[in-house]
């Protein structure tokens, strides 16, 4: 929908200074003003709305549809300005638009000139700019949804039948209102390729997307810009240029908990301090025991409780204190061992598990002992508690790569959003909204 020009002529080989050559309008006798010297061939009147021909001295209305001066370009004719290190003067505005079930989408194109750069445009559409020129060479057309320019591929993004509706100022071809041609445009953001097909020729352009205010700087425009509406075909998403830095910092970031995982692992003393086995019976229901003392040395840290039980289909409960013979301070908890297995219906079936681990967090040094008190309905069972200090953490890795992939993940989905926006107004969007083309 960028639009581009068509049949672009070539800029002097001579540079000259900007001139301006007074005309007078053969139909209303309004002043026409001509900057484009001898490679304009047609001017729109300002007041009349006559399109005239000035390719010679007998100046001839070609075409007139009466909208004089309804539409108000953003950048004035004659406006110059610097657009990317090269001045330019606004000579021509023109408005094109294309209809999708029944809704007009209009645009805006300036046509802007350099006696010895020659002539771009720049092209507006719900607040979005590009800056477009000729193609010098031809790009390469698959016939499908991709072409190639200058070793980039371009993905077909909409194809439609464009049509001139409004035109003020000068061109360089014998434009008129209702003038039609076949627009595809092809985007690999921020860039734009453009073809522009009528019954005589085809062209190329290729345009770049720039910032309005970009635009406003270059041509001093001190009024206010047209408000940027949703997201352009070809407009580069904010979120690409943080992208790489986000996975770089992400892939630091993992490097970095895989190595706090590995050096946890290395430096953790992982120590048997304490193992017995003991038969649990019926004798001994509802009676507890204290273990021998044993130390648990270095820095605060974890002490993992394993017990393994000698069972089938039975379960013995546990009700454990790891207590300070110092303090007196406690860590109460109760596990359960229980395993089941059987076949029903010719399939054997099994749940639970013959050991199990607790791990009781940042515990101080000291000399310690367990209070194991055994509950089961069917002993004797026969069971065994091993006390191991400072195991290693396996659980940190997962943890932060978990936490490590929030912002990612969050990252990825606006990124996604952005697209899903880009390519709704597509006629290949990934969900159709009706699956018909698009042109009039």
């Amino acid at each position: 929908m960028a639009g581009s020009s068509p049949r672009t002529p070539s800029p002097l080989a001579t540079p000259q200074a900007p001139l301006v050559r007074a005309l007078q309008c053969p139909k209303c006798a309004g002043r026409l003003e001509v900057r484009g010297l001898g490679q304009t061939t047609t001017i729109a009147c300002g007041s009349c709305g006559s399109v005239v021909d000035i390719s010679s001295d007998d100046l001839r209305v070609i075409s007139t549809f009466n909208a004089t001066l309804t539409r108000h370009p953003v950048i004035p004719l004659g406006t110059r300005g610097t657009l990317r290190g090269d001045p330019y003067e606004v000579i021509g505005f023109m408005c094109r638009a294309i209809t999708v079930d029944g809704t007009d989408y209009e645009w805006s194109e300036y046509l802007l000139f350099n006696p010895y750069k020659g002539f771009r445009w720049l092209t507006e559409y719900n607040g979005h700019w590009n800056d477009v020129k000729t193609t010098t060479g031809q790009p390469e057309d698959d016939g499908d949804k991709t072409v190639r320019y200058l070793g980039s591929a371009f993905r077909r993004f909409q194809s439609a039948d464009a049509r001139v509706t409004y035109v003020l100022g000068e061109f360089y071809w014998r434009v008129s209102v209702g003038e039609r041609a076949r627009v595809s445009d092809y985007v690999m953001p921020p860039l734009m390729l453009s073809k522009e097909e009528t019954g005589e020729e085809t062209t190329w352009s290729l345009g770049e997307y720039v910032e309005p205010d970009a635009v406003a700087k270059a041509f001093g425009v001190t009024t206010s810009m047209p408000s940027r509406i949703g997201v352009y075909a070809n407009q580069p998403s904010p979120l690409s240029a943080k992208a790489t830095v986000l996975g770089k910092a992400f892939a630091c970031l993992v490097a970095a908990a895989v190595i706090v995982q590995m050096a946890s692992c290395a430096l953790a003393q992982n120590r048997k301090v304490f193992e017995q086995s003991y038969t649990f019976t019926q004798e001994e229901r509802g009676k507890a025991l204290v273990t021998e003392p044993f130390e648990l040395t270095g820095h605060r840290s974890n002490v993992m409780v394993e017990t393994t039980a000698d069972l089938s289909n039975k379960w013995i409960y546990l009700s454990m204190a790891l207590i300070n013979l110092d303090s007196g301070q406690a860590y109460d908890f109760g596990r359960e061992v229980s395993y089941y297995s059987g076949v029903e219906g010719g399939e054997s079936w099994s749940e639970g598990g013959r050991s199990d681990r607790a791990i009781l967090p940042s515990v101080r040094a000291g000399q310690y002992y367990l209070r194991i008190e055994p509950e089961s309905d069917a002993p004797p069972i026969n069971y065994a508690v091993k006390v191991v200090r400072d195991v290693p953490r396996l659980w940190f890795l997962p943890v932060a790569l978990v936490a490590l992939s929030i912002y990612p993940l969050l990252f990825w989905i606006r990124s996604r959003s952005f697209e899903t926006q880009r390519w709704a107004e597509s006629d290949d969007a990934p969900v159709s909204s009706g699956g018909s083309d698009d042109s009039e």
